[in-house]
Order: C-alpha cells, then structure tokens, then sequence
C-alpha cells in the first residue's frame, strides 16, 4: 500500500489525463502478453495479438522485472490516424538495465542492450515497432475513446460533487479519507508530492494501480474501463436512413459520437471536416434534441450518446415490449455504424 499525504493546495492542482499515454499503454500491454497478469477483460485482445505475431515481440519480456516497466516503451512515439506510429529507444534505457540486473540474471538480449551493441538496440527497436503495428494500433481510437471516456467521467464527478468526492469515487483500488490517498499495491510506503502536481491517468491496458513520480509531477495509473478492447472499426457512412432524418451532417456527427463516446467539439471538426462553430450549432440541436449529453471541462466539451441517440444510430438491441414490430419492413437486425464519415461539407 502506497500512502500518498497530500495538503489543500495539492489536491487543487489534481488533474486528471485526457489522453491515453500511448507509451505506457504499449508497455502494459506487453506485460499482459508476457503471461505474468491474467486479464479475462482482455483475454481476447491477448489471443488476436499473439496468433502470428512476430516472434522478435517475446524478446521484449526479457527487459521485464517484477516491480518495473521498461523504460524503452515509454518513447514510444504518439501519433494521429493518419499513419504509422514510430519507436525510439529512450535516455531511460540505461537505468532500467542497471535495475534489471539486480532483479535477476541477464539473458544474452539484455546483456547485449546493457554493452551498448548496435544490433541488439536494432533488434529492440524493430520488436517495440513489430509489437506497437500489432497490439495497439489496430485499437488506438478504441483506447483513445475509454481513456477519454474515463477521464471525462471522473472530471464531471468533481465538477458536481468536489475532488474530495471525485479521490473516493475514482477506482475501488484508490481510497481517501481527507488527507492521505492510498494506492493498493504492493509496494508499502508513504509519500508526499513536495510540491510537484498530481495526475490521474486512466489506461485501458491497466489491471491495477501504479505510481510514478517524477521530478515535474506524479502520476497515479489505474483502471480506465471493464470493458474489453475491440478493433478499431472502418469508417464507413452513417445510415441512410438516419442521414435523411437528421440530415447528412447531423447524422454523421451523432454516428462518430456513438463510435467514440467522450469526443471533443475540436475532434469531430477534424475528424469531420467541419468548421468548429459549425460542429458546435449541430451538436447543440442534437443535445436540444435528447440525443446526446454533454459534459465541459473548461474550455473542452465531451459528446456522449444518450440512449435514445445510440439506438438511433446503431438501432436497438433489443425489444423487450409486448408488441414487437413485424411485417415485411420490420429491419432484420440493427445496423451498426463501423467509425466517422467525413462529408463533403456543412448542411
């Protein structure tokens, strides 16, 4: 159990992250694949990443200790839907070794890192690149979607109730009692900010709670979502349906929303092709019209999905109701949007 004493003034400066840290993400991940956390939440994310992955991946869980992430995953690079991530190998690497080495005995890969050979940060490069294409961006947008999710959530419990109620309510693994945050792991000692900010990071990939300080702030890690991590999807048009109710725009707005709960105003314009006023007169009718719910942070405005606006963009689920409807155009089955259509222009 970590005890972390926090005073008036650190508990004004908690933030809570916005975006996923998609470094820390690969490095959790990795920690699931390599067998030593059992997750029946992401069960099947493991079983798709490990059918032929490539086999430089499993060379990744030598750099592994029982208290501590490699360092290497931490740099890994953030980058937008257009295109590929990329990796580096990070300043981290050569503290992390010398930590390793106390842990246990060095294989013949992180003997080589620690001498400094070429081939072997090579090697490292080219199993971090080989894992990030295969465990995390066919299923960035799924994450960024939980981790904003999550964060916009806990956000809005402080704004209604007060960060001491938002600290108690953030993760049954976090507990406090007005002056002292305890963290369950299984590290057991106390701590103080000494000034430095505190951050609250959801991440998908987490399946406990962890700390890290730093010299310009500490981040406390846990558990964004129970859901399980599903493929991105393609994007695709919304319903035509739905697009001649609501028209074109309004309709692809309410499919993205749907898609990625949590988007920002500032994402669907881009996502969209939108300009922000524009983005923001659609979702206002939409809100106005019970569709959708919206939480601010700031300056930032989160989109969710009521469920009337769910079930009118993907149908429902069910129907559970004495008097189902039947005939020959009662649809088969609900249609299901697969991501964000970019129209061509405004209503």
């Amino acid at each position: 159990m970590i005890r972390l004493r926090l005073t008036a003034s650190d508990i004004d400066r908690i933030t809570v992250a916005e975006k996923p840290d998609f470094g820390f993400e690969l490095a959790l991940g990795a920690d699931l694949l390599a067998g030593r956390i059992r997750s029946a939440r992401l069960s099947q994310w493991r079983r798709d990443v490990a059918r032929d992955w490539d086999t430089g991946i499993a060379k990744l869980f030598e750099l592994y200790t029982p208290d501590y992430l490699p360092a290497f995953f931490l740099h890994t690079a953030h980058r937008d839907d257009s295109g590929p991530g990329t990796t580096a190998v990070g300043p981290g690497a050569a503290s992390h070794l010398h930590d390793l080495a106390r842990a246990r005995a060095l294989t013949p890969f992180t003997r080589a890192l620690a001498d400094g050979q070429t081939s072997a940060y090579a090697a490292l490069d080219r199993g971090i690149t080989a894992l990030q294409t295969r465990a995390l961006d066919p299923y960035r947008r799924n994450v960024a979607s939980l981790v904003a999710t999550a964060g916009a959530q806990a956000r809005a419990h402080a704004a209604a109730f007060g960060t001491h109620a938002m600290l108690r309510a953030v993760h049954p693994k976090i507990s406090w009692d007005g002056s002292v945050l305890a963290l369950n792991t299984f590290h057991d000692c106390t701590q103080s900010l000494a000034g430095r900010p505190l951050v609250l990071r959801p991440a998908v990939f987490a399946t406990g709670i962890s700390y890290d300080p730093q010299p310009h702030a500490v981040t406390v890690t846990y558990p964004a979502t129970d859901a399980p991590v599903v493929r991105d999807r393609r994007p695709t048009t919304p319903d035509p349906a739905l697009s001649a109710l609501l028209g074109p725009t309004r309709a692809a707005i309410l499919t993205t929303i749907t898609c990625h709960p949590a988007t920002t105003t500032g994402q669907l314009a881009i996502a969209l092709g939108l300009s922000a006023a524009t983005t923001s007169r659609h979702t206002t009718v939409l809100r106005t019209a019970g569709l959708i719910t919206t939480i601010r942070n700031g300056q930032t405005v989160h989109h969710t999905p009521t469920r009337l606006g769910r079930d009118l963009a993907t149908g429902p689920n069910t129907y559970s109701g004495p008097h189902a409807p039947t005939g020959p155009n009662t649809p088969s089955g609900p249609h299901t949007p697969s991501g964000p259509h970019t129209p061509s222009g405004p209503n």
